[in-house]
């Protein structure tokens, strides 16, 4: 098999039938041996529906439908270790990601690169919500080690030796992008502009993008535990300069200590800190807990032409 695109399923039934039918006159023009993998994610628009009609009607077509909603990092998982090709394409469901670009990154590839992202261009959402994902993905940057861009979309294109790492990670952070920027083969990006969504608005809440940041986070990295220590350190050394400071204003000067209400916003403050600290090394050990019972990733309730 020369190409899989794996295509995570969830909220847009009505694009499934028009992406189906876009891929396959770009693979089939492409002369390669190709293969489609959906993998519905249980949303409550029924798409498994479509999904199965698709298979159903196109040997070409892969399905899987899980038992619940396991989230996209999970869906792309079951896809990649579905697929069979020597390159995977991933992409969204919703057609923002053009599949008659397949071709260019097929090429782009061939020329010597395990991975090629795209870059988005133009972004179709407001200032705001690109200011707040710039600010999101560099402090997420800083914080989890890895760098990637803001820009970067799920569409890309990667080898099977880089898949391969991929199917053999048992971390919880599933983020298919992040882990082949981590894992450091040769790689280079392409810029598409972004399309519309064809219907429906985007399902990645800020909770969602929230818990995704901290699985990232706390998947490749253990940078905001030395934050907390150094944090703490910088703390401990003031609070001796006003402590060294409060007895010579009472030995020397003879005068009273003041300032109880700073002295109490300290002590909230503080306090809230290691409560914090003590919740992040909560989701560190939780990360640990999780894997050491070793439960599957997702659970499959049907399969169709795998």
């Amino acid at each position: 098999m020369d190409i899989s695109v794996v295509i995570p399923v969830y909220g847009c039934p009505t694009a499934l039938v028009p992406l189906h039918d876009r891929l396959t006159t770009v693979l089939t023009k492409m002369n390669v041996s190709y293969e489609i993998v959906m993998v519905d994610d249980c949303d409550k628009m029924h798409s498994w529906e479509e999904v199965e009609k698709l298979a159903r009607t196109d040997t070409h077509v892969k399905a899987i439908h899980f038992t619940k909603n396991f989230g996209q990092g999970c869906a792309v998982t079951a896809g990649v270790r579905e697929a069979s090709g020597d390159w995977i394409i991933t992409m969204d469901c919703d057609l923002q990601d053009s599949p008659e670009h397949i071709p260019d990154l097929y090429n782009k590839a061939l020329e010597g690169y395990d991975v090629v992202f795209v870059r988005r261009r133009q972004r179709k959402e407001s200032f705001l919500v690109k200011l707040f994902a710039k600010w999101y993905h560099n402090i997420l940057c800083w914080l989890s080690g890895v760098e990637f861009d803001y820009d970067l979309a799920t569409y890309l294109i990667a080898s099977k030796r880089a898949a391969d790492y991929y199917r053999q990670s048992k971390d919880r952070g599933r983020d298919f992008g992040v882990f082949l920027m981590w894992l450091g083969f040769k790689h280079t990006f392409v810029e598409y502009e972004q399309k519309r969504r064809y219907e429906g608005k985007s399902s990645f809440t800020f909770i969602k993008k929230w818990k995704t940041a901290v699985g990232i986070i706390t998947t490749y990295s253990n940078r905001p535990l030395y934050v907390s220590i150094w944090i703490g350190a910088i703390s401990a050394v003031f609070s001796i300069i006003y402590i060294i400071y409060a007895f010579i204003q009472y030995f020397v000067y003879n005068a009273n200590p003041v300032g109880w209400t700073t002295m109490a916003a300290a002590i909230f403050f503080f306090g809230g800190l290691i409560l914090s600290t003590l919740g992040l090394m909560g989701v560190y050990l939780g990360s640990v807990f999780d894997m050491s019972k070793d439960r599957p990733l997702y659970a499959i309730q049907e399969k169709i032409n795998c």
